[in-house]
Order: C-alpha cells, then structure tokens, then sequence
C-alpha cells in the first residue's frame, strides 16, 4: 500500500511536470523545453535525451509512468513536442525515437473509454503533422 502511494504520489509530480513542459511556447523557449524535458527524463525514467530508445523497451518501473492513464495524454503531447523540437534541430534519430514512444503511448490500450476532447483534437492534429514531416 505505502509503494502505491508512493507511485501515485509520484504520478502527481509528474503530471505537473508535464504540464509545465506543455505550456512552453515552441519557438520562444526551445533550448527551456529541453532543458526541462531532460529533467523530466532522468527524473522519472533515469535516462537523457540520448537515450530515449529505451523507453520503447517494456519496464515496468518505467512504463507505470510512461503508460500511466492518468498521464497518457500529456506524455503524448509532450513527446510529440519534443519530436517537433528534434525536427526542428535536424536531429533525426531522436525525433525518430520520440515519435516512436508516441506511438508505443497510443497503442496501449488502456480500457477506459473516453468521450472524445479538445485536447484529443490537438493531439492528433499535431500527430499528423509530425508523421508527414518525419521521414522514417
């Protein structure tokens, strides 16, 4: 019980991190996205940018995070950002990965189904525009 809290506690701090990075404006603040966003990956998954080949790989300590419900739609939106970001860098292999993770994100099925959002409509507008600009 007290490894539950503990993690949901964690998810917490994490969905606040994440809705920081998010709310960075792309463009006036790329070099503060990344700074947070390498935080937010050796915070929570104990790894860089570098590597986020990784976090394709299944780990259950990791994926509580990465695949967690509570956090599946800022992760998504996080990750296409910094895919964005890596595009924008012509840093190919790591936009590659994070989209990638993108994909892994949404192909968890989580069971819950959910009227469709905003945010829902936002995600998959800048799902598409990644995935016609991203040449795997």
């Amino acid at each position: 019980m007290i490894k539950q809290d503990f993690i949901s506690k964690y998810i917490q701090e994490l969905a606040k991190t994440l809705a920081k990075i998010i709310s960075l404006e792309a463009g006036n603040s790329d070099e503060g996205f990344l700074i947070i966003f390498n935080q937010m990956l050796q915070s929570y998954y104990k790894i860089d940018d570098n590597q986020l080949n990784i976090l394709l790989e299944e780990n259950q300590e990791r994926d509580q995070f990465l695949l967690s419900d509570e956090l599946r739609k800022k992760n998504i939106l996080t990750f296409l950002k910094a895919t964005a970001l890596f595009l924008r860098n012509n840093n190919q292999a790591k936009a590659e990965n994070s989209f990638r993770i993108v994909e892994r994100i949404q192909q968890t099925n989580t069971g819950i189904f959910q009227f469709p959002t905003e945010e829902d409509q936002i995600i998959s507008k800048e799902y598409n525009h990644i995935k016609k600009r991203i040449n795997f």
